[in-house]
């Protein structure tokens, strides 16, 4: 198994390259004028500077410098200051990895910039935005970006501009995995950074130098060459470059097969991590290191690395480094054929995806909602355009009327009357192409929401449905074609095939709420009966009941997403109810509630004292979805008195 090296490769031309004793100093030099009130564009360039060391050397601390240089620059009308804070600003929120915040800053600034015309200030913004459609994996919009920042900074004769944007191309180049490319534009930038002895240059030119022999598993001479990018790193006091080049060297080190030092080597990377306050870096690194213990084989310190790392997503939920690392885990316990807690851990991941769909279709629908607004807004304005209009018209008329004589009074008043008459058929028309526009603009949302939905569900189904099934199929013939295979072995597939298939339940179920806007009562109870019928298929001597109240109109409907959970609760509660309790009758209740809405399912089962047994993921998810309907979960059970699950939600 090969692993990519993940290597920070940019930093901001906003960011002064100083050694970090005169780092400190230039800080407690600008803090003592910074101590004066004075008011003035001065004012606006140190708190500029400011912001940047800080960058470098403290981030929490460099974000309250910038939006005081902000707001300052806006009240001055210091059109400079306003572009450079908000670059800085947006190189705050780059290293935070808060990628959307520093993608509105940089485009303020270069909406600034268009209005001053700054080829220096185009060539900064431009590759701090590369920077972060780096990050995010866009590979072609950076490298449009970066050969236009090359451009100005070659109008400009700026030697460290060229020598920067050549680097920023060719870590483009290597993340497409053109190595022709990329070393030649990375040779370039390097022997203009050694030719200007510019020491941040330097630290992006080893470091990827370092990239590129790694790819070529020349590991030796990567680690030379993250050693002087390390070097320099302390040099300068830059704690997030240093937890990089470590992390970087680790790696190597492990394909080298010097486990003990890698692991040294990536515990100095996560202290580091730590003290930059970067817990998305320390989390990735974790998952990463663990990864690569997997292939060395060495399962036990990899998982100790997935379980770190897992519990460090959770608390800063970052949801697709959470899912990574379960995957991790899942793998972990199939190799070590410990097939109960791969299971559970591969229910975590179906949960944590449930959560990850649910968040980027509830951003996607605040977008399009946001940009329906927008066109309202727009129409509004054309309206108030056209009174203004008709109001002018009108007091034209009068004006004239009272200054023209008696003689012209009836024909003034016939013109007047015509062009009034033409005006209001002009308003009419625009306030008809407005409503026209406000509908189309609606039913674009609507259809590109649709689009969406039906998207996702056809990659599910086609792609995820289609895997699971073959992994069915893999299995039963399996099981056919070795049929004095152990009685063990063969339980052990069968498992496997159940638990596969039961996932391709939940995936149609997901996929049934998706193709919906909104899911009514008869949805539900058509669902749900369904799926009783399907419990009664494999259960004998238990009797289901399902009531629903009087007062709820068979065409109440829910949005999908609260559909979807009231779903999956209840499917989790008649499991439960069948796996441990052995049921003779399971009832379910759904009724209306001067609050809102209140679902009981009630068993005659065995029963169970909650306080002696241990949560399973089960009851977990119930109370997250019951959390996430902003109602309760309720559980009442004695031992021998049967169990009853009472969920209570408001109006939805």
């Amino acid at each position: 198994m090969k692993f990519k090296i993940s290597v920070l490769l940019i930093c901001c031309l906003g960011i002064y390259s100083i050694q970090a004793q005169e780092l400190q100093k230039s800080i407690d030099s600008l803090l003592a004028q910074y101590a004066k009130p004075k008011q003035d564009t001065t004012r606006v360039r140190l708190l500029e500077k400011l912001s940047s060391h800080y960058n470098v050397a403290a981030l929490d601390s460099a974000k309250a410098f910038a939006v005081e240089g902000v707001a300052l620059a806006e009240k001055l009308k210091d059109v400079s200051g306003r572009w450079r804070l908000r670059n800085v600003l947006g190189t705050y929120y780059e290293r935070k990895a808060e990628y959307d915040s520093a993608l509105a800053q940089y485009n303020d600034a270069l909406k600034i910039i268009d209005s001053l015309n700054s080829t220096r200030g185009y060539a900064i913004v431009l590759n701090n935005k590369a920077t972060v459609f780096i990050r995010q994996a866009k590979y072609q919009e950076a490298l449009e970006l970066l050969f236009r920042a090359l451009e100005a900074e070659q109008d400009l004769e700026n030697r460290e501009g060229i020598a920067q944007a050549y680097n920023n191309i060719g870590v483009v180049y290597y993340y497409t995995q053109n190595f022709d490319k990329t070393t030649e534009y990375l040779t370039k930038a390097l022997e203009i950074q050694e030719e200007l002895g510019k020491l941040d240059g330097l630290i992006l030119g080893y470091n990827n130098v370092g990239a590129i022999r790694d790819y070529q598993q020349k590991y030796k001479e990567a680690i030379v060459s993250y050693q002087k990018a390390l070097a320099i790193s302390e040099q300068l006091g830059d704690v997030k470059q240093e937890a990089i080049a470590w992390s970087n060297i680790a790696l190597a080190q492990v394909k080298l097969g010097q486990l003990n030092l890698a692991e040294s080597s990536i515990t100095k990377a996560l202290e580091l991590r730590d003290k930059a306050s970067d817990p998305q870096g320390k989390v990735q690194s974790q998952i990463t290191f663990g990864r690569v213990l997997q292939a060395q084989e060495r399962n036990a310190l990899a998982k100790s690395y997935f379980e770190m790392g897992l519990k460090a997503a959770q608390e800063n939920e970052l949801l697709l480094l959470e899912r990574e690392a379960l995957t991790g885990l899942a793998e972990l316990a199939t190799a070590n054929r410990n097939y109960q807690e791969a299971n559970t851990y591969l229910s975590q991941v179906i949960v944590v995806k449930d959560s990850i769909t649910n968040k980027e279709n509830a951003q996607a629908m605040a977008e399009m909602e946001a940009k329906y607004q927008t066109q309202q807004k727009e129409n509004q304005i054309l309206a108030q355009r056209a009174e203004l209009a008709e109001a002018e018209l009108i007091n034209r008329r009068r004006t004239a009327l009272f200054a023209g004589s008696l003689g012209l009074a009836f024909l003034f008043g016939l013109i007047g009357f015509l062009v009034y008459k033409q005006q209001r058929l002009k308003n009419q028309q625009l306030q008809k192409e407005a409503e026209l526009r406000t509908a189309l603009a609606k039913i674009e949302t609507q259809n590109r929401l649709q689009e969406q939905r039906l998207r996702i569900s056809r990659d599910l189904h086609d792609n995820i449905g289609a895997q699971l099934t073959f992994i069915i199929s893999s299995l039963d013939n399996l099981k056919y074609g070795f049929k004095e295979m152990e009685t063990k072995l063969k339980d052990r597939l069968t498992g496997i095939s159940s638990f596969t298939s039961q996932t391709i339940y939940e995936l149609r179920d997901t996929i049934w709420a998706m193709n919906k806007d909104s899911i009514s009562l008869e949805d539900l109870k058509t669902r749900i009966t369904n799926f009783m019928d399907q419990a009664k298929a494999s259960t004998q001597g238990i009797t289901f009941n399902f009531n629903l109240d009087q007062d709820l109109a068979a065409d109440h409907s829910f949005k999908a997403l609260v559909g979807m959970n009231l779903y999956r609760i209840i499917q989790e509660s008649v499991n439960n109810s069948l796996k441990y309790a052995d049921p003779d009758t399971i009832n379910l209740d759904f009724k209306k509630t001067a609050a809102g809405f209140e679902l009981q399912i009630a068993d005659n089962g065995k029963g169970f004292n909650e306080s002696e047994i241990e949560a399973g993921n089960g009851l977990s998810n119930m109370r997250k979805r019951a959390k996430e309907l902003q109602g309760s979960l309720q559980i009442n059970s004695e031992a021998g008195q049967g169990t009853r699950v009472i969920l209570s939600i408001p109006e939805q």
